[in-house]
């Protein structure tokens, strides 16, 4: 949408400052995310006042009526208008005189994938969206419903586009989508995405691939096989487990059993060190003690390194809407024990690799002074210096200081070396 933007002539301008037109994105997992979204459109209304507010996303497209209600907006577009760009420019061209535009199409109406341009973020990594939508139907998720059936870029065209994010100086591709592991399902292609993965690798040496959120019972066993055997492919996983319950699990319609994830888990760990995140849903209709005892001590043993706890959001028009869920209690004393035992799991992680050298790329960020550098095990790292060169480098891990990893670039210049040395002797 940005690129949309300043390819129709309009100039983008630094925080705070003075907007005519301001794009809000929106998401609808959660009712906190509705929440947001609607507290953001109020805050910016306050602030610019003769702005036009263009509201897009998917709570735009669950709930188009109620944001259009939301004083101050403009323009109302839906997830598929919001990847056309004569809807979007339409609606950022439009007089704020006249009345709100509502344009909303059907989200299963979808069958193409129209995202035009790949989004980037900082200096040296990029996000590369290959497939959007979902056929799933989770019980409880309302993507399907407001992303589209599930559809994807065509291997050639993703080439082509990671090629130009290469040519100017991006060394790390996140492959994502909003069901990443059905990726070539609707092209007739399934395992596409090993073979995808494949060819991007092959464009050379100076980048890294990662794999953003997959589903743990659609992921391809090959690319299974291929995190930590393969050098260009980040040691990083994240598998959504939502629960360790087998009968949790049967009424999120997850289509897996704790054992199929447990034995998951051990295969990707079998190549050796892999950062694995994981999301865990608590609070779900049904759950009681035991239910969420069995996914406690689950993941008391499971080698899970990240973990994202999310409190139950009924989501209307979904089946488990109509459930009823744990008491609030309940859930935030189960996602706080949660939490901290994913604080313990990531510590413990962060420390075991203390000692080792990982290959790191250096952000467009400093954390106290340090330039910071993301590991291929999706750890930040901050660094002694900044490498003399730039792209992928190696960095020896000296030292654990609060929960920050504190590293050297393996290349350290000679007036570093004393540094190096008393940073490793300390730790």
């Amino acid at each position: 949408m940005r690129a949309q933007a300043l390819a129709a002539g309009l100039a983008e301008v630094s925080p705070g400052a003075a907007a005519d037109v301001i794009v809000v994105n929106t998401c609808t997992v959660t009712a906190r995310a509705d929440q947001e979204a609607r507290q953001l459109i109020r805050r910016l209304v306050r602030a610019h006042p003769a702005a036009r507010i263009v509201a897009t996303g998917c709570y735009a497209q669950r709930a188009a009526a109620e944001v259009r209600a939301l004083p101050g907006v403009s323009a109302v577009l839906g997830v598929g208008e919001r990847d056309e760009r004569a809807a979007l420019i339409g609606a950022l061209a439009k007089s704020p005189e006249t009345k709100t535009t509502l344009a909303v199409g059907p989200a299963r109406a979808l069958r193409d994938f129209r995202t035009e341009a790949a989004v980037h973020f900082g200096r040296t990594r990029a996000l590369l969206k290959i497939q959007d939508g979902c056929d799933t139907f989770c019980s409880y998720c309302i993507v399907p419903y407001v992303r589209g059936r599930s559809r994807s870029i065509p291997v050639e065209e993703a080439v082509a586009r990671a090629r130009r994010l290469l040519a100017v100086g991006f060394r790390e591709i996140v492959l994502t989508g909003a069901d990443l592991g059905s990726y070539g399902k609707d092209l007739g292609e399934p395992g596409l995405l090993e073979t995808l993965i494949h060819a991007l690798l092959r464009l050379g040496d100076a980048h890294r691939l990662r794999i953003s959120s997959i589903e743990p019972n659609k992921i391809d066993p090959a690319v299974v096989a291929m995190v930590g055997a393969e050098p260009g492919l980040c040691r990083h996983l994240h598998l959504p487990m939502q629960s360790g319950s087998d009968r949790v699990l049967r009424a999120m319609r997850r289509g897996y059993t704790s054992a199929q994830y447990g034995a998951l888990l051990a295969k990707v760990t079998r190549q050796g060190t892999v950062g694995i995140g994981a999301d865990v849903v608590v609070g779900f209709p049904g759950e009681g003690d035991a239910e969420f005892e069995e996914t406690y001590r689950f993941l008391e043993e499971a080698p899970v390194t990240f973990l994202h706890v999310f409190r139950y959001s009924a989501r209307p028009g979904t089946v488990a809407a109509c459930l009823d869920a744990p008491s609030d209690a309940a859930a935030r004393e189960r996602s706080e024990r949660l939490r901290l035992l994913g604080e313990s799991k990531s510590a413990a992680f962060r420390r075991a690799l203390v000692g080792t050298t990982l290959p790191v790329i250096v952000e467009a960020r400093r954390f106290s002074g340090r330039p910071v550098a993301t590991s291929d095990v999706f750890v930040p790292v901050d660094l002694s210096h900044t490498p003399l060169a730039g792209g992928i480098v190696s960095a020896r891990i000296l030292r654990l200081e609060g929960n920050r990893l504190i590293g050297a670039p393996a290349e350290a210049p000679a007036e570093d070396r004393e540094f190096v040395r008393a940073m490793g002797a300390t730790g």
